[in-house]
């Protein structure tokens, strides 16, 4: 039998939900929010709330210290579609709009009690064809490498370091291996650059009440929050030898003691490290500590640059284009062929960061890809128009030479006939075939 937890205030909606709960046999618990607060334990099933923001965050922090997930189980009843509110970042399951009769409840709790994957935190992990990694943005053979050797890692729990440039992805696989593991866990990131060395010990590993001036309270390190899940460490190169020697022992041993505390506790977790640099030359450098490289590398998977990437370019950027279009309500830019040449172009330091950046500055009308040259170095412009200017010249000698036939050119130069008429529409050649022909026929 479904059993659901009333905690509403209004009057009018509880009658609705109760009737609502009736016509679908479902057990129903009422308790004001003081109640369900003062219990020991939460219920173990759909917790439907209508309190406002102040409220809720104390039910979600009770939810937090019995290590529940406030986002699998709590519904709460709004008066208007959220469109109308500000955005709130609050870790519920969804937000409703109040029912209107004990009839639109009923279909209501009848589409919760069918959402079962989601109930109770259980994770159902992504479809392997869908997400960053599917087919039709990977298409460069680097990347094609890097996600094959993912694909092999992503269900075991092995210790992987994402070696790769800034923006190439290395947050983005490290959360799709999380998501893709089944580990009921959380994914727990923790910026190694801008950790300050004297506060390692107290975030990694937690705090006792006491331990310092301002501890007023116990509070758990990033590795107890990572227990059953995964402890990311980004940008690990970053972190100073002095804590790279505490961090060894607690990887080593899988947990750690508190700060100001005295037993030592047991966490369950897989590490994700990530580095712009080759930990093996960071060694050599004398900047990362061996043992712990040999602790941390059991796989290495190096994310490449998006330079390295030309094929995947293109439909990465339609995707982003249309992904910023649908947040912003905006159109969704066409986009040219010379604006796809000005992109398959530029050097990318940024990686797909910046390629994401400058969708969104497309979408919103702030630049192009062929309006936007402020960044692009000196040299590099005319250096382009100098081989385009070339590569149009030899198209221009091979149709001549072949009486204006396509695919004698595209022969006779080695390339594809479709990539012959994807050049020849490039540089406005198709229409001029007749002209090499009939000039051809008046040679002869």
């Amino acid at each position: 039998m479904t059993e659901l937890t009333l905690c509403i205030e209004s009057q009018e909606l509880k009658s609705r939900l109760r009737a609502a709960a009736m016509l679908m046999q479902a057990s129903v618990h009422e308790l004001s929010l003081d109640e369900l607060l003062a219990k020991r334990n939460l219920p173990a099933h759909w917790v439907l709330v209508d309190h406002g923001l102040e409220q809720l965050g104390g039910l979600i922090q009770r939810f937090k210290q019995l290590g529940r997930k406030p986002d699998s189980q709590i519904i709460r009843f709004i008066d208007k579609p959220w469109q109308d509110y500000v955005y709130h970042d609050i870790p519920i399951f969804a937000s409703i709009v109040r029912p209107a009769d004990p009839l639109a409840a009923v279909h209501i709790l009848e589409k919760l009690t069918k959402t079962k994957p989601l109930q109770f935190g259980v994770k159902v992990p992504a479809n392997d064809q869908l997400g960053p990694y599917a087919a039709e943005f990977i298409r460069s053979q680097p990347m094609q490498y890097a996600v094959s050797q993912l694909q092999l890692l992503k269900q075991l729990p092995v210790d992987t370091v994402l070696i790769g440039p800034t923006g190439a992805g290395k947050d983005t696989a490290a959360r799709w291996l999380h998501a893709q593991s089944g580990v009921n866990g959380d994914f727990i990131h923790v910026n190694c650059a801008a950790l300050p060395e004297q506060l390692f010990e107290a975030e990694l590993f937690g705090v006792m009440a006491g331990a310092f001036t301002g501890a007023q309270k116990d509070r758990p390190g990033k590795l107890e929050l990572a227990n059953n899940g995964t402890l990311y460490l980004d940008e690990m190169d970053s972190l100073p030898l002095s804590c790279q020697a505490k961090l060894l022992n607690a990887l080593q041993y899988r947990g750690a003691t508190r700060l100001g505390g005295n037993s030592f506790y047991k966490s369950s977790f897989r590490v994700i490290a990530s580095t712009k640099a080759s930990l093996p030359d960071l060694v050599r450098q004398h900047k990362f500590r061996e043992d712990l490289h040999f602790r941390l590398s059991v796989s290495q998977v190096r994310i490449p640059c998006l330079a390295e990437r030309l094929e995947d370019i293109i439909p990465l950027y339609r995707h982003f284009l249309e992904e910023v279009a649908l947040q912003f309500r905006l159109d969704v830019p066409a986009l040219s062929v010379e604006e796809c040449d000005e992109l398959l172009s530029k050097p990318w330091p940024g990686n797909v960061r910046e390629l994401h950046a400058f969708a969104q500055r497309h979408v919103i009308g702030l630049g192009s890809p062929c309006g936007d040259m402020d960044d692009v170095p000196l040299g590099v412009t005319g250096l382009k128009q100098r081989l385009l200017a070339f590569e149009r010249a030899v198209l221009v000698q091979a149709l001549q030479t072949h009486g204006g036939c396509a695919r004698l050119a595209s022969e006779s130069l080695g390339i594809p006939l479709h990539s012959m008429y994807y050049r020849m529409k490039r540089f406005d050649l198709l229409e001029k075939i007749v002209n090499y022909s009939e000039n051809g026929a008046t040679q002869s």
